[in-house]
């Protein structure tokens, strides 16, 4: 195990120059399209906000009460009509960097947190005139705040106090401690749909409410610590030392109940409550081996744990040993959102899966093997975390490589990708996905010195 482990680990001590213009029309582009991604308040929403690409026509005309389409676009790969939670929060990493862009990333956090029911719930994705679904959001809106509070600088806490952010914020993470914990004492999963991962193997299909899984833990991690954050921010120490209490917590029983490996590496597996079930081994999320003993299924989000630091140095050089192994997920475009090698694993444009609460089947986002930008810079930031940096800079520059030629080569961005490099989603030739890409840029600037001394010399541009 322990040669295994060394010789998959990849090390470039010596990292080749690259040219520090190569990425100068990416990053012009996608601050150009986030400009054309951001809304002046309407309806219900009071304030900038943000859809993860520019308006269509069928869009526009729903937004100025002209021909309104009977359907938001979503299934046609349409998104710019909605406010979508993830896709804000975590663009809104890059996007706070830049003054003019701010206001519509702060203000979408605020439209959510407006638009949040009486008992604390913020959904996932809403539109101007009402909530698309009632599924609730994952647990960033705490980070999103903290990112906000952050690049306003001094004038963050009273941003804070203003507008009641901390509150808010604290309110939703009671209603998920309320209404999504299981019975392992970790967190569950709302559903596939509200993990944002719609195919992954580990919740897609299951019941709702019924999968205690390392994405929302790992998130919820993340959660406590940037309230935390926020509460030594607003001087109030009690609060900060009960959530980062309550982070180191959920990091033990995360250690003690999901982690799981095998000669590959290490990963952190999900589980599904059984009555009179005697071992947590028959309650993986996973299928019975040739030896009749169930295994874990496996996908990208086994790894998120690294994003929020929760292995030891030891497990986490066995998560990164899996991580790193090129038949599984270190591919040439980026990390692969399950194992090449695995039964399961395959790159199709969508997946069709049936929705209990719809009554029928329908189309989802593919997160069962294509490239996603967002997977890509979790990991990144897993990997920059535990101290390999050489493979983190391979990683920003595969991804932003991935996303220059893709702009070359069709004059927009896709949402997901294959190994060959190709866009998979949205097919329409004039819809370019922009929400989370803009962190290609976070990962070059903090990985590649050369990109981030040429971006520093010169004033922004858009």
């Amino acid at each position: 195990m322990e040669s295994t482990i060394q010789a998959q680990a990849h090390p470039h001590p010596h990292p080749p120059p690259i040219d520090a213009g190569e990425f100068d029309k990416l990053r012009e582009y996608l601050l150009e399209q986030s400009h054309r991604c951001t809304r002046a308040p309407q309806d219900r929403f009071e304030h900038p906000w943000l859809s993860p690409m520019p308006l269509s026509p069928q869009s526009e005309a729903a937004l100025r009460g002209k021909a309104a389409p009977a359907q938001d676009g979503f299934k046609a790969g349409d998104y710019s009509l909605g406010l979508f939670h993830h896709d804000a929060s975590e663009s809104a990493i890059e996007l706070c960097r830049h003054p003019e862009l701010r206001d519509a990333a702060a203000g979408s956090l605020l439209c959510l947190l407006e638009c949040a029911e009486p008992s604390g719930l913020v959904h996932r994705t809403e539109l101007p005139h009402k909530a698309r679904e009632a599924e609730p959001s994952k647990p960033v809106l705490a980070q999103f705040a903290a990112r906000v509070s952050r690049a306003l600088g001094d004038q963050g806490p009273s941003w804070l106090e203003k507008h009641r952010v901390f509150d808010r914020v604290v309110g939703f993470v009671e209603w998920t401690e309320q209404h999504l914990v299981g019975l392992h004492g970790l967190f569950l999963t709302h559903s596939s749909l509200q993990s944002g991962f719609d195919s992954d193997i580990l919740t897609a299909g299951l019941p709702d409410r019924t999968v205690e899984g390392p994405d929302t833990n790992a998130f919820m991690v993340r959660e406590y610590r940037a309230l935390a954050e926020l509460a030594r921010a607003l001087g109030r120490r009690g609060d900060a030392e009960r959530y980062d209490a309550k982070a180191s917590r959920l990091c033990t029983q995360m250690e003690r109940l999901l982690f799981c490996e095998d000669e590959r590496g290490g990963c952190y597996g999900a589980l599904q409550w059984r009555h009179g079930a005697a071992s947590l081994e028959t309650e993986w999320v996973g299928a019975p081996g040739e030896d009749g003993r169930v295994r874990p299924y496996q996908s990208w989000i086994t790894l998120l744990p690294l994003y929020a630091g929760v292995p030891s140095p030891e497990r986490a050089r066995k998560v990164v040993a899996r991580l790193l192994d090129e038949r599984g997920y270190w591919g040439p475009k980026g990390v692969r959102t399950a194992p090449r090698d695995d039964p399961f694993f395959h790159q199709a444009p969508r997946v069709l899966l049936y929705d209990h609460k719809k009554q029928g089947r329908g189309p989802v986002s593919n997160w069962s093997g294509p490239v996603w930008v967002l997977s890509s810079y979790y990991l990144c930031k897993g990997l920059m975390r535990y101290g390999y940096l050489a493979q983190a800079r391979e990683l920003a520059l595969k991804t932003a490589r991935l996303l220059a030629r893709d702009l070359e080569a069709t004059g927009r961005l896709h949402e997901c990708y294959d190994d060959e490099g190709r866009g998979l989603w949205p097919v329409a030739p004039q819809a370019t996905f922009v929400s989370w890409n803009v962190l290609a840029l976070t990962m070059l600037r903090q990985l590649v010195p050369e990109v981030a001394q040429k971006w520093a010399a010169g004033p922004e541009k858009h």
